[in-house]
């Protein structure tokens, strides 16, 4: 026992200074290793604390410059509304001040000589106004701005009237329209309009109407453009309360135009517009008597207007005009035992297309244009309709215009037509060169050839600085068409249609005239004579924004007017139980 107790003892001392030297060797080397590792580790963390605080400096530089540029932004716009405010108190200190001097005599020649009419659009004149206001400045990014920023910051200076129309082009979306109406009354019950088409409307004319455009931009890139346009028109009565869509109450609506127009898809022609649809060449109105001496209905069909070719434009349209017919029949029926023959109507549709040109703005001499128009309607019956009679028609016209004519405007038009359409010339009021015989697309009467021409003048000038008059004349003659007047075929007329406006002008708001009518009417139908004759007298004054009579709108008038018919062995019209009329009344009219 003793021996083995030494034993234990003498061996544990070995061990543990074999385990001591083996530990103090092996502890430094450990150490060591852990402390690179912790070095690496906080140099690692270092260098990622660097980068988030660079990244924060960077971070607070971009809100500090978009703090700065948001300011600078809102003092600009503070400032362009100081600049708008004062504009504004300007502009109306400026038209107290004319309002004040607008009954003085002006001192030289209003700005009417060379300004007004200066196209063959009709357009909308407003006073002349300097526009210079800027509503958005340029604001140039500094070099540190970041760049996601800089789009943002890049904008147009505009100033107002650019700024409505960019964002009109933008938008894509236009609405623009017309309409009439007005109070009216006579000494002799409901007041009647009686010729308006021959004698003016002024004065003659008691009803509304209304035109309402709306038209969307779909698709505009690469010089391509395509526009989807809606057009709704019809009456509206101005004598009763309820305004129901009817026919019985005067209150109509449809749709006149449906189509889609497009530019840059004609190589050769860029800039020409191709449109599909329900709609056709513009119309050309003679608004003081309210017919048109182009017009051409459609249903549905495909144009080409701004052709360049030549010295001239060219357009071309190809339409479809369908027309009603009731053929009548002589049929052999057994009643009673008896055989007796009867008139039997059945109502047909025929088929019609009608191709038109016209070849405008071709230049003569200053100011001075030509235009060459031709229209073919061509019926298309089927081969069960052997039995209808629809003819063909032409109509063909001559316009000269002289722009700058005494400070206005002159047009001529010399027309000739055939058929169903020298019908139409024929007629007392409406005189539309439209094939059918009326808006239901009835095709009328029998028509064996028949010809008519006719020229029209319409225009105004300025007889002296504040006098202005504007005309409608139209001379017209036929021989063998259908008088839907008088419902007879074989007549030969002849016919004299005038109104004359002239007024004096107070200042752009305002003028005060008379409207003179006349018109007499001759038809000749186998050997036995047919005359229609009257006269009109309108006194009236005008507010106004804008001195022509013819091309400024918006205006309100209020009129007196005396109507009398002389002779109405083709209308046997009256006045309520009277051959003349004694109305008043107001009237507006306006384009938007």
């Amino acid at each position: 026992m003793k021996y083995l107790t030494k034993a234990v003892l003498k061996v544990k001392p070995k061990r543990i200074v074999l385990i001591t030297l083996l530990g103090l060797c092996y502890v430094p080397t450990s150490f060591a290793a852990t402390q690179d590792e912790l070095e690496a580790r906080l140099s690692m963390l270092e260098q990622k604390l660097l980068a988030l605080t660079q990244e924060s400096i960077d971070l607070k530089k971009q809100v500090i410059e978009s703090n700065e540029q948001i300011a600078q932004l809102n003092k600009n716009i503070q400032q362009q509304q100081i600049v708008i405010n004062h504009q504004q108190q300007a502009l109306k200190n400026q038209n107290i001040a004319i309002a004040q001097t607008s009954t003085q005599p002006p001192a030289s020649k209003p700005i009417h000589t060379s300004t007004h009419i200066q196209s063959n659009s009709v357009i909308q004149q407003q006073p002349a106004v300097v526009n210079q206001i800027v509503i958005v400045n340029d604001t140039k990014p500094s070099d540190n701005t970041d760049p996601t920023l800089q789009t943002n910051l890049l904008k147009n200076s505009f100033t107002l009237s650019e700024f409505k129309d960019y964002i009109k082009d933008e938008i894509g979306f236009a609405f623009n329209g017309y309409f009439r109406g007005g109070w009216s009354t006579s000494k002799n019950g409901k007041p009647k309009n009686y010729a308006e088409g021959a004698l003016g409307r002024f004065g003659n004319e008691y009803g509304g109407w209304y035109d309402l455009v709306f038209k969307q931009k779909v698709y505009d890139e690469d010089g391509h453009r395509v526009d989807a346009i809606v057009m709704i028109d019809g009456n509206v009565a101005t004598n009763k309360a309820a305004g129901l869509f009817n026919t019985q109450d005067d209150n109509i609506m449809q749709f006149s135009d449906i189509y889609l127009s497009t530019k840059g898809f004609i190589p050769a022609f860029p800039d020409a517009n191709l449109w599909v649809g329900k709609h056709s060449l513009p119309y050309n109105e003679i608004q003081m008597l309210d017919w048109k001496t182009q017009k051409t209905p459609a249903g549905g069909g495909i144009g080409l207007e701004g052709l360049d070719i030549g010295a001239g434009k060219l357009d071309l349209a190809l339409v479809r005009a369908d027309v009603n017919v009731k053929p009548t029949k002589k049929v052999e029926v057994v009643e009673n035992g008896q055989t007796e023959t009867k008139e039997v109507t059945k109502r047909e549709e025929v088929d019609l297309n009608e191709l038109e040109f016209r070849y405008r703005d071709i230049p003569l001499w200053q100011d001075a244009t030509l235009a060459i128009n031709g229209r073919y309607s061509a019926p298309n019956k089927s081969k069960i309709q052997d039995s209808v009679s629809v003819k063909n028609a032409w109509l063909g016209s001559f316009v000269l215009r002289q722009n700058n004519f005494f400070g206005g405007f002159n047009q001529l038009t010399l027309q000739t037509a055939t058929n169903s359409v020298a019908s139409q010339l024929a007629n007392i009021n409406t005189n539309n060169p439209e094939f059918a015989a009326n808006s239901d697309n009835d095709y009328i009467g029998t028509h064996t050839g028949g010809k008519a021409y006719r020229l029209v003048s319409e225009g105004e000038a300025y007889l002296a600085d504040n006098v202005i008059v504007a005309h409608a004349l139209a001379l017209t003659t036929g021989t063998d068409v259908y008088s839907y007047d008088l419902n007879l075929a074989h007549t030969d007329f002849s016919s004299f249609k005038s109104a004359i406006r002239p007024a004096y002008i107070w200042d752009i708001y305002n003028q005060s005239g008379i409207e003179v009518g006349y018109f007499s009417q001759k038809n000749k139908v186998k050997g036995k004579s047919y005359h229609e004759e009257g006269f009109k007298t309108t006194l009236f004054h005008s507010f106004k924004v804008g001195e022509s009579i013819l091309t400024s709108r918006p205006d309100i008038r209020f009129y007196i007017s005396y109507i009398e018919s002389l002779q109405n062995d083709i209308s046997k019209f009256d006045f309520n139980g009277k051959d003349n009329q004694i109305s008043f009344g107001v009237q507006t009219e306006v384009w938007f």
